[in-house]
């Protein structure tokens, strides 16, 4: 089991899932393990065009911890039992 960097659950193996921080950039394979919860809820909450935005700061784990929208959504997260499959709408204007 590994922890994933967003929500510091334990996770098990076949519950993480890599997502690109650099999207479309020079460095494609920068990506970074993480929850499928955490995951989805990120493409869920913010459009590609954002995450791609350095000024937004979503590029970084350290961006999206700081992240006022991501913050709130993970206190829902850490609440879940991981592994359990959790329903994400996407927000308005998210493509």
């Amino acid at each position: 089991m590994l922890e994933c960097p967003l929500c510091d659950r334990a996770c098990p193996d076949n519950w993480l899932e890599d997502h690109h921080l650099k999207t479309r950039r020079k460095d494609k394979h920068d990506t970074k393990l993480m929850c499928k919860d955490c995951h989805k809820t990120i493409h869920g909450l913010f459009s590609n065009r954002a995450l791609r935005d350095k000024r937004t700061g979503l590029d970084t784990i350290e961006g999206l911890l700081e992240n006022p929208r991501f913050q709130a959504a993970l206190v829902f997260i850490k609440k879940l039992t991981p592994g359990t499959f959790m329903k994400m709408r996407r927000a308005k204007g998210v493509r």
